[in-house]
């Protein structure tokens, strides 16, 4: 008998047996989205790695949930995670406006004056 959470096994999974690693997964991304935001503000690479990375795998992660019923916890937790990767690039992309702002605005004064 073959493994049912084994790739490419020939048969189905089972609704709501979801395997311990598909859940610890989702529960990561979700932590990576809010960390994101964190680090959006104090340190934008990693804020932006991590943004990254929830976004590229939100998507296989959704699907090989909705391959087990979808169950609403963890695509709460997907979504949460995608959610918070969203709004840290657009903090980061307000932060890197503001900075080429306020460094145009800094040399047109240095000429002025």
């Amino acid at each position: 008998m073959s493994n049912p959470y084994t790739p490419g096994s020939p048969v189905a999974p089972v609704a709501g047996m979801v395997p311990p690693e598909l859940a610890k997964k989702a529960a990561n991304m979700q932590l990576m989205g809010i960390l994101s935001i964190v680090f959006a503000f104090c340190c934008g690479c990693v804020g932006l790695i991590l943004s990254i990375i929830v976004l590229v795998q939100a998507g296989s992660v959704q699907t090989t949930l909705a391959q087990y019923g979808s169950p609403p916890d963890l695509m709460n937790k997907v979504s949460t995670g995608k959610t918070c990767a969203i709004i840290a690039l657009v903090i980061m992309g307000i932060g890197i406006v503001i900075g080429v702002i306020a460094n145009v605005a800094q040399l047109a004064v240095q000429r002025g004056g």
